[in-house]
């Protein structure tokens, strides 16, 4: 399999080489995630940390890399780091008992589009959302749902076009406390790409709320000559409707089914073609630790050795769902 470069792209990295990792690419570092114990506090470096329990270990990391070195921009509450190419952000939403948690969400995403405008960076390509409590109930409607509710409002609100300009992106629940947001932009929109197995988020019937969830299945966009492949959250969903209540085993293989009919859609349109020359990364969401052996066994035999897998314990958008894979494919280095 090709080898990545270190100086641009997703690392996903343990506590022990966190520090070699940041040296190297000292300067050259977009952003950092921490999962599980809390991160600690960095002000050198756009970082936030995500109170979700890492599988297997104490804590992990995610670390995004230029091959160029960056300028960090904070504007209020939103950290960024940027080159010409590619901006990472982070923002942390306190709870707040006295707000509509669609309102606080319609307000924090209009704070990033104006943030990427101004920066220039106008186009969201990958976005991750970790929820408290995302299944709680406020006034007859699922937080999920209103979360949902305020993301699409505010993407109406700046003029962004929901089938053109929505990202690939992810939700899924962490522990009570702040509600985390990360992103990518870029100058340029990325391409995105649908699954022909499922109807698109955005138009998903109104049983699943006042207003369909605002991403891609995928995007693909390119960036210090690294092409990628951002596959979205993705679970057991065929059409619209969730698959195999209560079997993991199942959901996991039809997860699967999934992840590989965005490939073979990306391949088909001549961007990427996940099985050659391309590291994958995949980001596993568990709603239990103890259906990792499943998760992984399938991922495994589906994909081999060599891929890197992050483990989360998390509660997934949708009750009687189990587990939710998200993926990164990169092909491609920058020249040295």
């Amino acid at each position: 399999m090709q080898q990545i470069d270190a100086s641009a792209g997703l690392h996903y990295t343990s506590t022990a080489d966190l520090d070699a990792l940041l040296d190297e690419c000292r300067g050259r570092v977009l952003g950092v995630v921490g999962f599980g114990k809390p991160l600690r506090e960095s002000k050198a470096i756009a970082s936030t940390w995500v109170d979700m329990p890492v599988i297997g270990t104490d804590q992990a990391y995610e670390v995004w890399t230029s091959a160029d070195p960056v300028q960090n921009v904070t504007r209020e509450c939103i950290r960024s780091a940027r080159n010409a190419q590619i901006l990472f952000g982070c923002v942390e939403i306190p709870e707040d008992p006295h707000s509509d948690y669609d309102a606080l969400i319609y307000d924090t995403y209009c704070r990033i589009f104006d943030h990427l405008d101004e920066l220039g960076h106008s186009h969201l390509i990958r976005i991750w959302h970790y929820l408290p409590d995302i299944h709680r109930d406020e006034r007859a409607l699922e937080r999920y749902k209103r979360f949902s509710l305020g993301r699409h409002e505010a993407f109406v609100a700046k003029g962004r076009a929901i089938s053109k300009d929505a990202p690939a992106a992810s939700a899924v629940g962490k522990r009570p406390g702040n509600t985390v947001i990360c992103f990518l932009a870029a100058p340029h929109r990325g391409i995105p790409i649908e699954n022909p197995r499922q109807v698109s988020a955005y138009s998903y019937p109104q049983q699943y709320g006042p207003r369909g969830p605002t991403f891609a299945r995928a995007l693909f966009a390119s960036w210090d000559d690294l092409g990628q492949l951002y596959i979205s959250g993705t679970a057991a969903i065929a059409g619209h409707r969730s698959q195999h209540e209560g079997d993991a085993h199942a959901q996991a293989v039809e997860t699967i089914l999934n992840l590989r009919s965005i490939m073979d859609e990306a391949n088909a349109s001549g961007l990427m073609d996940a099985s050659q020359n391309a590291d994958l990364l995949f980001k596993v969401y568990l709603r239990r630790p103890d259906l990792r052996a499943i998760a992984e066994a399938q991922l495994r035999e589906a994909f081999g050795p060599s891929p890197s897998i992050l483990y989360l314990q998390a509660d997934i958008c949708r009750r009687e769902l189990l587990l939710e894979i998200e993926v990164v494919c990169a092909a491609g280095s920058r020249a040295s």
